[in-house]
């Protein structure tokens, strides 16, 4: 895509769970290279606007754009050639339970590309090397930690070299070490700006320094927006609350 091309649009989007997750009409654009958080508390929205945004959902008011389609109307091969092109880390890993690591992570490769099995498995394996998993190659995901677990399906998401990448909850399960290499990642992301990351937070973190925009969600809607530094700075009683933990 163009470098700044919107990837992303909710138009006046509104949608409502039954586990009482709510949007109620939120606007947002994110154009392509961007890196951009939905920030807030616990029931605030933003990860049932991730998942809106990532085409998952469908609202029940407005309009989702995602790679310039319509997830919701678009016709079954239009669809399918859409999540091609877009990666999700849900906030619990959906990794296949009867599958190895190695297997979760080829299934896109074999299920959407004409690679030989000995490309795929050359694929993987650089996969694994690159984000020091290797170790984890046989294993099953009941035997995996929740972070590991959350690295195999960024990796899996990751593997078909998407145009957008939705994080949902990007801190859940990381120890120190996986801050660090989800840091250098979103560095590798900014610094490249080929691909758009758009991903969810429920605390603070150093890592919202990296990005280049935060958007604040309380009950279903956006109350701040901006660079992740003024929006922190900015006189809003619930980003204050959030930023203070």
């Amino acid at each position: 895509m163009i470098k700044g091309q919107p990837t992303v649009e909710l138009d006046h989007v509104s949608a409502f769970l039954r586990e009482g997750q709510s949007v109620d009409d939120v606007s947002l654009l994110v154009r392509h290279g961007e890196l951009v958080a939905l920030v807030g508390g616990d029931g605030s929205g933003k990860s049932l606007a991730l998942m809106l945004a990532a085409g998952i959902e469908s609202p029940q008011k407005g309009v989702v754009r995602v790679l310039g389609i319509d997830p919701a109307l678009a016709p079954d091969e239009a669809y399918v050639d859409l999540r091609r092109r877009v990666g999700v880390v849900f906030d619990r890993p959906a990794l296949l339970s009867n599958m190895s690591v190695f297997n979760n992570i080829a299934v896109p490769l074999r299920y959407h590309t004409p690679l030989t099995a000995p490309e795929v498995e050359d694929k993987v394996t650089e996969a694994l090397r690159l984000w020091e998993i290797e170790h984890l190659r046989d294993w099953f995901p009941a035997q995996l930690m929740l972070s590991d677990a959350r690295f195999v399906a960024l990796v899996r998401a990751l593997i078909l070299n998407p145009e957008i990448l939705f994080l949902d909850d990007m801190l859940l399960g990381m120890d120190a070490r996986g801050l660090a290499r989800l840091r250098g990642f979103f560095e590798s992301v900014r610094a490249k700006r080929v691909m758009t990351l758009i991903t969810s937070a429920g605390a603070p973190t150093k890592l919202f320094e990296i990005l280049d925009r935060v958007l604040f969600f309380e009950n279903g809607r956006i109350v701040a927006e901006g660079a992740p530094a003024d929006v922190f700075r900015m006189q809003n009683p619930a980003v204050h609350e959030f930023d203070s933990v």
